[in-house]
């Protein structure tokens, strides 16, 4: 075999692509539940690093989706965010991007530091029921259903922002390296919005406890079809001191497998 075969080797420049910029940056077609709730204030502070802080109202919003990128088969992927505020810029902080293919969390987690993990995703509509959820490692984390109602107003396009770190941690386990804060810019075209009269429960898990932010008042629950382009850019440079606290959101931390639950201890 000649070296130039060989499909390890160095490859000429035209073949460097980063076919995950390509795939975000055409029209990502995307059916969509979405739930926003209120929270406690004090549980949106307590997960933000610095320089993220809350925003005006401690909302949360869910998004349990199918996704079809141009050159790739349909998968599942959810976001669950809290609102907060870089500046005078408003958006979500993601604390869980689960995904149902290893492509869409590697190319999403190192070319935009989304905290995306592999999971269980499923999304149903049989006529006006609807359900969704999302399960990961054993754990049931979000079960959503309903029944949609009616229309809804269909929001004019609109560019919304998440925010991401991206870093890696240390080799030598001193910590990360070279974090960045970046937004992730979503330019959405809405087709379709529909309103949901339904139900969402949160359950626990060790490694994603989402169950710690809690419903208090939930707002709405909708069921869109919508078309996205995605475009990231890195705002600024962040010590790595700011984020350290915060570095279990994206990496699980495998020992909490091993510990026993609440239930088992008070056995």
């Amino acid at each position: 075999m000649s070296a130039t075969a060989v499909r390890y080797g160095p490859r000429p420049p035209e073949e460097r692509v980063d076919h995950e910029i390509d795939a975000t940056t055409a029209p990502i077609a995307t059916e969509a539940v979405t739930i926003t709730y209120l929270t406690d204030p004090e549980i949106v502070a307590a997960v933000l690093p610095k320089p993220l802080e809350p925003a005006a109202e401690p909302l949360v919003r869910i998004q349990v989706q199918r996704v079809r990128l141009t050159g790739r088969a349909p998968f599942g992927s959810a976001v669950f965010s809290v609102t907060a505020r870089h500046g005078d810029t408003e958006g979500d902080y993601p604390l869980f991007m689960p995904q149902s293919t290893e492509q869409s969390v590697t190319g999403g987690r190192e070319t935009f530091g989304e905290p995306k993990k592999l999971a269980h995703i499923e999304v149903e509509r049989d006529g006006d029921r609807v359900t969704a959820g999302v399960d990961r490692l054993g754990h049931q984390l979000i079960r959503v259903s309903g029944r949609v109602t009616g229309p809804g107003q269909l929001p004019p396009d609109q560019v919304n922002t998440e925010f991401y770190f991206k870093f890696l941690r240390a080799p030598d386990g001193g910590g990360i390296t070279d974090p960045h804060l970046v937004y992730g810019e979503y330019h959405r075209h809405y087709e379709l919005l529909e309103t949901i009269e339904g139900t969402c429960e949160l359950g626990d898990s060790p490694l994603d406890p989402v169950a710690d932010i809690v419903i208090r008042e939930l707002r709405s629950i909708t069921w869109c079809r919508r078309r996205t382009i995605q475009v990231g850019r890195i705002v600024e440079r962040v010590p790595a001191e700011w984020l350290l606290p915060y570095v279990h959101q994206r990496y699980d931390d495998v020992a909490l497998l091993a510990a026993p639950s609440p239930e088992s201890a008070r056995a």
